[in-house]
This record gives C-alpha cells, sequence and structure tokens, in this order.
C-alpha cells in the first residue's frame, strides 16, 4: 500500500505538472490570454496494478482571484482525492493552494496538506520577494514543524503555480524535437528536467470527445518513481486554452494514466474539437 501512496500523489501531480515547456527568464512578463476566473479542471487517474487497469481517483484544479496580504491575487487550488471504493484500501486526500500575484505572476504563498493512508504532511512557502527567500514549514504527523529557508531563483514558482504559467507561454513556435529546460520547487528543493516537443495528434478524452493536440515528452528526476527518463508523454489541446487531455506517465511499479473528465469556466473557444 505504499506504492499506491507514492504513485498517486508523484505520479499523478507530477505528471500533470510537468507538462509544459518552461524556460527561466531573468524576468517573467506574463501575457495570460488562457485561462480567466472560474476555470475548472478534473482529471480521472487509473492505475496499471500488474495487468489490470483500475480508476484510482480524481484530480481537479481551479483558478479564482482573492484578496491576499492587502492585494489581490490568483488563487489556484487542486486537490486529488481516491475514489471511495479505494478508501478502505488506502484512503487518499491531497490539497493544493497557490496564491500568485497577478502583475508579476510571482508566487506570494503555497500550501498543501496530505493525508495519505494515515500519513499526514503539512507545508507551506512564503515567497519573500525583498529578500529573495523562500521560507518553508513542514509538519509530518505528530512531529516538531522543520523550518528552512531556501534563495530564490530566478522566476521560481511552486509545482502548482508553475502549471498556470507555463500554459501563458507562446507555442507558436512549436516544432517536434525542441527542448526546454525546467526548473521546479518541489517540497524545499529545485529540480531540473527538461520538455522535449514530439508533434501533433489527435486523442480522445474520458468524455468521448477528441481534440487536436500537441504532444510533449518530459524527462523528470531519476528516484524510486521514475527511471530519470522521458517518463510522461501529455497532449495538451492544439488551441488557446493549452488544456492537458492524456497524461501517460511511465513508473517504477506501472502505469498511470490521465484522463481529461470535465472542463468548464474556459476563457477561450475549444477549436482543438473534433465536431
Amino acid at each position: 500500500m505504499n506504492e499506491f501512496r507514492r504513485w498517486f500523489f508523484y505520479g499523478c501531480w507530477l505528471a500533470v505538472a510537468f507538462f509544459f515547456p518552461l524556460t527561466v527568464f531573468a524576468q517573467c512578463p506574463v501575457v495570460n490570454n488562457v485561462f480567466g476566473e472560474g476555470e475548472q479542471i478534473s482529471y480521472t487517474v487509473s492505475y496499471n496494478w500488474g495487468p489490470v487497469w483500475v480508476n484510482a481517483g480524481l484530480v481537479t484544479f481551479s483558478a479564482e482571484k482573492e484578496m491576499v496580504h492587502g492585494r489581490q491575487a490568483w488563487h489556484f487550488k487542486s486537490t486529488g482525492k481516491s475514489y471511495p471504493s479505494y478508501d478502505v484500501l488506502f484512503k487518499v486526500r491531497d490539497y493544493y493552494d497557490s496564491w500568485v500575484d497577478p502583475e508579476t505572476f510571482h508566487s506570494v504563498d503555497f500550501r498543501r496538506y496530505t493525508f495519505e493512508g494515515g500519513y499526514s504532511i503539512l507545508n507551506t512557502l512564503f515567497f519573500d520577494q525583498a529578500s529573495q527567500r523562500i521560507i518553508s514549514n513542514t509538519k509530518c504527523n505528530n512531529k516538531p514543524v522543520r523550518t528552512d529557508t531556501l534563495a530564490m531563483q530566478a522566476c521560481a514558482f511552486d509545482m502548482l503555480s508553475s502549471i498556470y504559467y507555463t500554459r501563458t507561454l507562446d507555442f507558436s513556435d512549436f516544432r517536434p524535437g525542441i527542448k526546454r529546460d525546467v526548473t521546479v520547487l518541489i517540497d524545499g528543493s529545485y529540480y531540473d528536467i527538461y520538455i522535449r516537443s514530439i508533434g501533433r495528434e489527435t486523442v480522445e478524452s474520458g468524455d468521448g470527445k477528441r481534440y487536436k493536440c500537441i504532444k510533449f515528452a518530459a524527462k523528470m528526476v531519476q528516484g524510486t518513481i521514475f527511471k530519470g527518463e522521458e517518463d510522461v508523454l501529455v497532449w495538451v489541446t492544439d488551441d488557446a486554452n493549452k488544456i492537458p487531455v492524456y497524461i501517460e506517465a511511465k513508473i517504477i511499479v506501472g502505469t498511470i494514466k490521465a484522463y481529461l473528465k470535465d472542463m468548464k469556466g474556459l476563457k477561450n473557444p475549444v477549436t482543438s474539437l473534433v465536431k
């Protein structure tokens, strides 16, 4: 059951989080014509347990605006939950919140709470732009709070805000074979991977609809979950919304697939839909 916790969290989240090309700039200009307030996206996650494919959980994302520290900010939310039928075996409840300055897109605050089979962790990140520091507080189960301080890298984003930031990047220069570096902050550490564009394909989502997509491969960090190869493939709508439709991640203990279940409140027409 420990493997369930690992693949559900790391596999699902890393597969969904690392699908867009993210280049680290000295400056981070953002022109957001991609998403708006009220956008909601959900995915059905399946796991290859031996010869059997099992629908194990649901991952959701949403974007809205609210006041934080006396000023308006984007509030991004995401959850990962195992289905009730799985709760008796291994209950998973993951909650993520990220607050971002809408002008600079700098992360302001980040919070995640996860409960996975009796194991819980609360992690908060405070991005101090003035001192260029990130203050991380982590509490696992009943252990004392651990506080760490990290030097802020250029365009430092938490793993949730990086998803929305990269959706604003320009895809107009898309060509197969292009590689772009990715630096993502996860649990108090920076990780470098790359994204490689592959081509264009038409794929079917979980609701049976077909979309024209751009396909990417991502080289992941070698460890207990990934082999350190191009372990993740992602198909993103070839339109102004840039929504992942299908995600496939190879992990050491099997394969994870995430299918687009529902999307609403989109900023732009879904021109990638095949009629």
